[in-house]
């Protein structure tokens, strides 16, 4: 999610929970909600450190996703510009058409299946994987001559492994891992943790702003630890900090300025132009 829209979630639950803080401070009919702090201290130290503990873990394991989603992006877009070049080692025919059907292969992938992931799909489009069976059919009809074609010809299926296996890993990335039990289990904790802080209000003397901050502190660690969550949960939102397709943009930038008059066999969208 954008900065403006996570500061204004973070923001609004402070206020909520400072509202609710002060309404029962002016309500209260009691004069101190916990006598004995050092007990309530003790009991919050366990409840607010399972819920620390929780959240950490959550948090590595979706930035692992997150992590593993760019490393995806920026392996596929590596392997797909290495398989153009290693196309030139062959007859003009042939490596025309390879690098033209890795051009539409790259247009695809950015124009077509970057924002289905945003939208959380994991599945292969059909025309990206159009795209992937042609190649397959292009290397498979590529004829070996020499050396110096055969040793490229082994580093182009090395290079199909590589970019085979980046796609599958960025479209695995696509979709949440946080389960909607664990959603749960943090939002229970989020509650607790908040809740427990109104046991806390003093109304013999302590001025109110010392426990709105006091409340509030713990307001924006526990709603920022959760935006973090689903910010990272989400690596493909279209949003600030998102993983956009600038590695395979400027994977397809290098191939026309490489090849410049190369007669591309698809739209600007990666949408071909004759049937398959």
């Amino acid at each position: 999610m954008d900065i403006p829209v996570a500061a204004a979630i973070i923001a609004a639950s402070v206020a909520v929970a400072c509202g609710l803080m002060y309404s029962i401070h002016r309500l209260a009919t009691r004069d101190v909600f916990l006598a004995d702090t050092t007990r309530g201290a003790g009991v919050y130290g366990v409840a607010g450190t399972g819920f620390a503990v929780l959240l950490a873990f959550v948090v590595l394991i979706a930035f692992q996703q997150y992590d593993d989603a760019k490393a995806g992006a920026q392996s596929e877009a590596g392997a797909v510009i290495e398989l153009f070049r290693n196309a030139e080692f062959f007859p003009g025919a042939e490596r025309r058409e390879i690098q033209g059907e890795l051009t539409c292969y790259g247009r695809a992938v950015v124009e077509q299946e970057w924002p289905a992931m945003s939208g959380g799909r994991s599945d292969p489009l059909p025309m990206v994987e159009e795209w992937s069976v042609r190649l397959q059919r292009s290397y498979v009809s590529l004829r070996v001559r020499t050396p110096r074609e055969q040793a490229a010809f082994s580093n182009i299926l090395d290079l199909r492994n590589d970019r085979v296996a980046a796609r599958r890993e960025r479209l695995a990335e696509a979709e949440p891992t946080v389960t909607a039990p664990v959603w749960f289990i943090l939002i229970l904790g989020a509650v607790v943790s908040i809740g427990f802080v109104l046991l806390f209000i003093d109304r013999r003397g302590e001025v109110f702003a010392a426990q709105a901050a006091l409340i509030g502190t713990v307001t924006t660690i526990v709603v920022a630890g959760m935006v973090l969550v689903w910010f990272l949960d989400h690596p493909y939102e279209n949003q600030d900090g998102s993983i956009k397709p600038t590695e395979m943009e400027s994977t397809l930038a290098l191939m026309e300025a490489e090849e410049p008059n190369l007669r591309i066999p698809c739209t600007a969208n990666g949408t071909s132009r004759r049937p398959s």
